[in-house]
């Protein structure tokens, strides 16, 4: 099984072990002033000690002005901290390879227009002599960046190259400068040293550069000196192309690669949603690609393809392109977390400690943060067991993956779930907890894991004919009635009025703010309004609703002007608050329990606060 993605590749004359490509994903793991840091350094080695064959250093700035903790090669002064990265990837198997990208040409708004003929050679030298150091440091390979919208993909994209000289015009023209790029970097390197070229191979965008127009400059980038085309998608304007959010299907640029490789004789990486080592396989038997990216998967399971190579498909930790990561990373500038693994960032600390005592730990609900609770705590040999009214594990989770294109949050219930019966943690499924079932039982320790309750809105005067929470909505218990209102345009109000409007309903939404779901990351925030606006959702921002007068809602603007919604049914999304129950009576037991409320109980949030709490309070008890 898996043999086509396990067999070795030639890269010119590098031998990889197997056709896994980590692809360069900016975590913000540097110092401050763009410097290799102990915390990157344990991140790739983490990835390259399960198995990865190629690991290629996220988008390194070859110049000094680039965005705090982002990485720079721009001196001689940066290589022995780059060579001990590169030296920690390679000391386990894998090939290091290292994206250059000149980032600090386009922070000073130096676009392909502004720049004349001297900067634009003297930011090839730039480029080649960055090339140069990552080859003295020891990386195997240097991958350009030219996707993405980034100042070389403006170059060769009609869109954003508006020149008439010798560096734009035709699509020969705009693509001289990366080739001369490729080849001034070439000579620099030597010729038995792999090059890269990760390149959009469609913007999707009208005006932008296509896949046909790609096809006909590939195979002059391959001559002028390229060993491996790493093919993405999308631009600085379709941003949803490059990181692909849910609502994307698996492999959604597989047929870029597919057009691009019977373009060029060298091997050809395809990326984007591609979590599944078994999905991967089959595009490089089919010829489709000769090499797969795992971004994101190797994210959320640094230890996939290992587990994927021993056939054990049931525990890996799939991704589940929540966007979460780069949520954090490119709108926030914050590091780099993920919702399904707590142990990202923190993988020199993660190894978990075995307890010199077990304690009997019940935990009461199984949904996220329960179980994640309780495969840590087991895993570090407390005797564990999990209680939960409902008769199947998942908690809000079984309803979370009920809205369009939320599917993929099956993988979190999945793996959570095997966990259990792999651990064999004792599950008592549909019991109502109660402090005479606590005392009974004589736990150590009592984690309540039970979750949150919607926020109810209040009216000025006149109530709503009927209010509906989400939970009923996603039960699927859908009222005949036509017109929805949805209070609140937050992710969840947006999720449930787009599943409302697929199911034929007249959907109007309501929100305080000046933006729809402002807790989403922008891409998947870009395509939810645009997938609401095709299906005709009304909505209302910078509005509040103050009163019902009927089977209509009454509201206000920020300008106070009024407007009426029909509103046959009322569906609050207003956010949540904390579900704890009470257990009376638990003070007089002796010993008392400890008792810790994790995961929305504590703090309402989302899937990855829960995870990380409970995989927090598994490690602390």
């Amino acid at each position: 099984m898996l043999e086509a993605l396990k067999s070795p590749i030639m890269i010119r004359h590098l031998e990889v072990r197997n056709r896994v490509v980590m692809p360069p994903m900016a975590t913000r793991f540097a110092s401050e002033g763009g410097a290799v840091t102990k915390q990157l350094i344990d991140y790739h080695t983490e990835r390259a000690k399960a198995g990865v064959g190629l690991q290629i250093v996220e988008n390194v700035s070859i110049q000094e002005q680039a965005p705090p903790y982002i990485l720079r090669i721009h001196s001689d002064g940066v290589i022995p901290g780059f060579n001990e990265l590169a030296e920690s990837i390679k000391g386990w198997g894998a090939r290091a390879g290292i994206q250059l990208n000149p980032m600090g040409a386009l922070r000073l708004a130096m676009d392909v227009n502004q720049m004349n003929s001297e900067q634009i050679l003297s930011l090839i030298e730039d480029f080649a002599a960055a090339a140069l150091r990552a080859k003295t440091a020891g990386f195997d390979l240097v991958e350009i960046h030219g996707a993405h919208g980034y100042l070389i993909a403006q170059f060769t994209s009609p869109r954003s190259n508006h020149r008439h000289d010798e560096w734009g015009g035709t699509w020969e023209r705009r693509a001289n400068f990366l080739l001369a790029l490729i080849r001034r970097t070439r000579e620099k390197v030597g010729n038995d040293f792999p090059l890269s070229l990760r390149i959009s191979g469609d913007e999707f965008i009208q005006g932008g550069r296509t896949v046909e127009e790609t096809e006909r400059m590939a195979p002059f980038f391959e001559k002028a000196g390229i060993d491996l085309l790493h093919v993405s998608g999308g631009g600085s304007e379709t941003r949803e192309w490059t990181g692909l959010p849910m609502a994307f299907p698996r492999g959604a640029l597989v047929h870029l690669a597919e057009r691009l490789k019977k373009c060029v004789r060298l091997p050809v990486v395809t990326v984007g949603r591609i979590n599944d080592p078994l999905l991967a396989d089959q595009i490089i038997r089919e010829g489709k690609a000769d090499m797969v990216a795992f971004g994101r998967g190797l994210i959320a399971d640094p230890y996939l393809i290992q587990k994927a190579f021993q056939g054990k498909f049931n525990d890996l930790r799939r991704c589940t392109a929540c966007m979460d990561c780069r949520q954090r990373v490119v709108d926030l500038g914050l590091k780099m977390k993920c919702s399904v693994n707590a142990d990202l960032g923190q993988e020199g600390e993660s190894a978990l400690l075995p307890v010199s005592k077990p304690r009997k730990v019940m935990i009461v609900g199984g949904g996220p943060a329960g179980m994640e609770a309780a495969r840590i705590a087991r895993l570090r040999g407390h005797r564990v067991s999990l209680y939960d009214r409902q008769k199947k594990l998942g908690g809000q989770l079984n309803l979370a993956i009920t809205p369009p294109h939320k599917e993929e949050l099956k993988n979190i219930l999945e793996y959570l779930s095997y966990q259990m019966q792999a651990l064999r943690i004792p599950l008592k499924l549909g019991v109502n907890v109660d402090s005479g079932m606590i005392q009974k039982a004589k736990p150590d320790v009592v984690v309540v894991a039970t979750g949150s309750k919607p926020v109810q809105p209040s009216f000025d005067g006149g109530l709503p004919p009927k209010l509906l929470t989400p939970q009923e909505i996603l039960e699927k218990r859908l009222p005949q009635e036509d017109n929805f209102l949805v209070m609140g345009g937050g992710s969840l109000g947006c999720e449930l009025a787009e599943y409302l409007a697929e199911k034929g309903k007249k959907v109007s939404v309501v929100e305080i703010l000046d933006q729809i779901a402002p807790d989403a990351e922008s891409n998947a925030r870009k395509l939810l309004a645009q997938r609401l606006r095709e299906r005709e959702v009304s909505i209302y921002l910078r509005s509040r609703v103050q009163k019902f007068e009927g089977n209509r809602a009454i509201g206000i603007n920020e300008k106070g002007e009024r407007f009426e919604v029909p509103a046959d049914i009322v569906v609050t999304a207003m956010g949540a608050q904390p579900n704890p129950p009470s257990f009376k009576g638990m003070e007089k037991m002796r010993p008392a329990p400890e008792i810790y409320p994790i995961g929305d109980c504590r703090q309402a949030g989302k899937i990855m606060q829960a995870i990380h709490d409970g995989n927090r309070l598994g490690r602390m008890i």
